[in-house]
């Protein structure tokens, strides 16, 4: 479950909901009760954050060993090959851009006679 999916879920819940919810969980577990409740589900939520933390850490270490064993670093990136272009047309579409902008300031506007 992603931080997205939390604040998409938390999006429709309204103020009243929410006060709905805090009402009932007062009324089944009481006073004395919410403060345990509110530790379990931090001690839960801590050990899915470090799990979480864990499989990301041996993916990355995998994959830095997978680099390395077949020595990827000689390898160009794809996207190196595609931005080169782009970035050649882009300065000839900027500089159309400013000569077009620089001709709109020299020009006076030319008056049109009504047709009789």
């Amino acid at each position: 479950m992603t931080q997205y999916t939390i604040i998409l879920f938390l999006n429709d819940f309204g103020t009243w909901e929410l006060m709905l919810v805090m009402f009932v969980v007062l009324i089944l577990f009481g006073g004395k009760g919410l403060p345990s409740i509110a530790k379990t589900l931090g001690k839960g939520m801590r050990e899915v954050k470090t799990a979480t933390d864990e499989i990301k850490r041996e993916i990355h270490e995998s994959a830095t060993k997978i680099k390395k064993e077949i020595n990827i670093s000689e390898i160009d990136n794809p996207l190196d090959k595609i931005k080169k272009p782009l970035d050649s047309l882009q300065n000839p579409i900027k500089e159309i851009g400013k000569s077009i902008m620089d001709t709109d300031s020299k020009t006076k506007p030319v008056k049109i006679p009504p047709k009789k």
